[in-house]
């Protein structure tokens, strides 16, 4: 396959971010297992040897799924048969965007659009004959063909397919509009006398295949999940799509992390439904990892597959359980290159929560180890870290939840193999219900969120967590519990946590009181011990009120795919469902545990060989290594770090000093010295700004009468800001 657009191995720092907020456009064309398949956001669409099934993602509340089978019949000029299309068999070929028959003298194509599949025929020379042009094609479906007049195949509420306007185009670039319409058989697409004989050829004839989404159909693309490939620099987004009548199915995409491009999508080749699809990353054997329930009949599997970004080479489909109750899968990744496995865990109604880690080498081959039961039936709501980093240590957190009782939060320390280490631990305990936790570590730290019902108001709940340590005895906790997001009577929950450099990024969803579906979406930076840094940023993907309904939030950072890396971003990924239609789309926020902070400005002043102050690191809230460096000193001079808010300075003749709150020594290195200051994190800083300066002693050839043998560096000025 052609390789997608994706970047070189990850630098150390971008210079410039990706765009804070980009609608998921996934689409594309995927060869899986025999089967050829396209993804929209609102359809899936199958590709068979003479034609093709469109799929209309009508929402989980229409009636049933209602599939669309699309095949080229004939091609008319007036009353002459141009083409039929019976006796020849195509010619099929695909690229990751679209899907082409070429057949005698013809050429059907279908593209994958975020719009829909856009239909189009290629006539490569004049047909003969006189009168309009007419292809014909045959329309297969349980949908009811519109009677007021629209080109529509439609359920009893609504959903259902629309044939878009026709469009001739010559190859000179000339156009004409033309008709469509309803035929016994399916429809036709129509273009007039005069633009087929004069055009000139080839000439394109092109609609568009579009879903009519029911309405409140209660969400068509929902749920999604996201992980990051340092080598490609990339970031897989999975989520599931609602067909109806209890059909939904798996579709995946890959974009960009230095641009937020957008690469390929692709949907999952298997019978029956797919959901509660899951993604992670391992990095030894460089594949995406995807893990979801399927259902067929009666009964669940836990199954997945593995796929390798660059080229979307992939594992064959494979199921980790039988048919029973299973449910909740969660996974956990190898961020290191020295290992080929994945952790995977999930509930089963009979043997609580259990899993096992998944192999992928380098040959696509995959392999599981036995099973491990790590809490019995009481267990619900389970979350994985997102990797066990280079300790290979991963945390595995849930809720035990006793009839009738609070749930508590539980945790078990799981190496690299699946195999668990120590004991597991009380997390939280009390008379609150506790539910839905998250959590990500570097193998050794780990930062643990959960909901947690509020005192004075039992029906809403709070966002609390508590760091800990993990080793080979277990889980050890590192302070007390602390409010991540703690609004009185606000419903805060869903969270997710990821690491971003060395601090970590919480996002979570928010029920806001008033309309129903109301919900928002945040995501706020934490310190390595937890502490937030700045206010909470609201992510908005459609501006208005009808998509208001922002859920389902989930958080990568580049650090989950390398534990070396110097990046502190990463990717939100939530849900944006409208209010009136049901129409859902996932929304794609760029985050990062520190901003590009504010302005450093060199303000001048000093005197004598004082040498020149410069800074390094973002003036930006949280940044706990912002640097003041000092070069060209004497080389025996004794410098001292000078500090003030900003105001005005003390002059001496040619001389301006600073007049300092705080002085500090600094160490002289052959006349370099350095200074970190640890930035503060709270959103009352911003816009503070401060002055900086490095005064040094014992300096030669200095006459200054107020401060002989003194000598001071130029003043930096700066703001802090996120």
């Amino acid at each position: 396959m052609a390789q997608a657009p994706l970047g070189t191995p990850a630098p150390h720092a971008r210079t410039s971010p990706p765009p804070a907020l980009q609608r998921s456009t996934a689409h594309g064309v995927h060869e899986h297992e025999g089967a050829l398949l396209g993804v929209g956001p609102h359809y899936r669409v199958q590709f068979g040897a003479r034609g093709i099934e469109f799929l209309p993602a009508l929402g989980r509340q229409a009636p049933r799924a209602e599939p669309f089978a699309v095949q080229l019949l004939s091609v008319q000029r007036g009353m002459n048969t141009v083409f039929t299309a019976a006796p020849h068999p195509p010619e099929r070929q695909h690229d990751r965007r679209s899907t082409s028959y070429h057949w005698p003298g013809l050429t059907e194509r279908y593209e994958t659009t975020p719009a829909g599949l856009e239909q189009s025929f290629l006539l490569h020379e004049r047909p003969q004959g006189r009168g309009d042009l007419r292809v014909q094609c045959q329309v297969t479906t349980r949908l009811q063909a519109a009677t007021d007049g629209a080109l529509a195949w439609r359920t009893a509420t609504g959903g259902g397919v629309t044939l878009g306007p026709v469009l001739g185009i010559a190859a000179d670039g000339q156009r004409c509009p033309g008709t469509a319409r309803g035929t016994v058989q399916g429809y036709e697409l129509i273009l007039p006398e005069w633009f087929v004989e004069q055009a000139s050829y080839p000439l394109l004839v092109d609609p568009l295949l579009g879903t009519a989404v029911e309405a409140l159909a209660n969400a068509d693309c929902d749920f999604p999940d996201c992980a990051y490939d340092a080598y490609a620099d990339a970031y897989c987004v999975v989520w599931t799509q609602f067909f109806g009548g209890g059909v939904t199915g798996v579709a995946a995409g890959v974009w960009d992390a230095g641009t937020l491009g957008f690469a390929y999508a692709f949907a999952v080749n298997q019978q029956g439904s797919q959901a509660e699809v899951r993604v992670t990353h391992i990095a030894g054997s460089g594949v995406f990892v995807l893990v979801w329930v399927q259902t067929v009949g009666q009964g669940n599997r836990i199954s997945g597959l593995a796929f390798e970004p660059l080229q979307t080479q992939a594992t064959p489909v494979w199921n980790l359980t039988g048919l029973g109750s299973v449910q909740s899968p969660v996974l956990s990744g190898e961020a290191t290159t020295q290992g080929d496995q994945c952790l995977v865990a999930w509930l089963d109604g009979t043997y609580g929560l259990i899993g096992c880690a998944v192999g992928v080498d380098n040959q696509f081959q995959v392999s599981a180890t036995q099973l491990v039961q790590f809490a019995a039936g009481n267990a619900t709501e389970p979350a994985f870290s997102k990797q066990g980093g280079v300790p290979g240590l991963h945390l595995l957190v849930w809720i035990d939840r006793p009839a009738g009782l609070p749930g508590w939060v539980r945790g078990q320390v799981v190496d690299h193999a699946g195999q668990r280490v120590g004991t597991s631990a009380w997390l939280r305990t009390g008379t609150q219900d506790c539910g839905y936790p998250c959590l990500d570590g570097d193998g050794q730290r780990f930062l643990v969120a959960w909901e947690e019902q509020e005192l004075a108001n039992p029906s809403s709940t709070d966002l609390r967590g508590r760091l800990l340590t993990v080793g080979a005895a277990g889980i050890t906790s590192q302070g007390g519990v602390q409010d991540f997001a703690a609004q009185p009577g606000l419903g805060e929950g869903a969270g997710d946590l990821a690491l971003l450099g060395d601090g970590f990024g919480l996002a979570y969803q928010t029920l806001v009181p008033g309309p129903a579906f109301g919900d928002d979406v945040y995501f706020r930076a934490l310190s390595r011990t937890g502490a937030p840094i700045g206010a909470p940023l609201r992510c908005d993907l459609t501006p208005g009120t009808e998509y208001r309904y922002e859920h389902a939030p989930r958080l990568i950072g580049c650090r989950d795919g390398d534990p070396a890396t110097s990046l502190v971003d990463g990717l939100l990924v939530f849900a944006d469902q409208s209010v009136s239609s049901g129409d859902s789309d996932v929304g794609l926020q760029v985050v990062a545990a520190v901003g590009p902070g504010g302005p450093v400005v060199d303000l001048g002043g000093g005197c004598g060989p004082g040498g020149l102050l410069t800074t390094q690191g973002p003036c930006a809230l949280g940044n706990p290594a912002f640097r003041v460096e000092l070069f060209g000193a004497a080389p025996l001079a004794i410098p001292f770090l000078l500090l003030a808010l900003a105001g005005p300075h003390q002059n001496c003749g040619a001389c301006t000093w600073l007049q300092p709150l705080s002085c500090a020594f600094v160490a002289n290195s052959a006349g370099y010295a350095t200074a970190s200051l640890a930035l503060p994190g709270s959103a009352a800083y911003v816009g503070l700004a401060f002055d900086a300066q490095m005064v040094t002693f014992q300096v030669n050839y200095v006459g200054c009468p107020w401060a002989p043998g003194a000598a001071a560096s130029n003043i930096v000025r700066a703001t802090l800001d996120y």
